[in-house]
């Protein structure tokens, strides 16, 4: 991760936004959306809260964290 970030402002980078949230909280968050009034996700260029997206759009989120070997 250091190596990125260090990278990124040697290009010249100016803008970084890193989420890290893994697959289980947000299935948590599907089901216990009070529990994470503030969980914001990143979406094709803009940030949305979670718990404002439909069902669809959370199972998408989901499925794109979740770790392929």
């Amino acid at each position: 991760m250091v190596g990125l970030l260090r990278a990124f402002v040697k290009l010249g980078g100016f803008y970084l936004q890193i989420d890290v949230v893994d697959s289980d909280v947000l299935r948590d968050a599907q089901l216990h959306p009070e529990k994470y009034p503030n969980l914001s996700v990143r979406i094709a260029g803009w940030s949305a809260r979670f718990d404002s997206l439909d069902r669809n759009w959370q199972d998408m989120i989901i499925q794109r964290t979740q770790q392929r070997f």
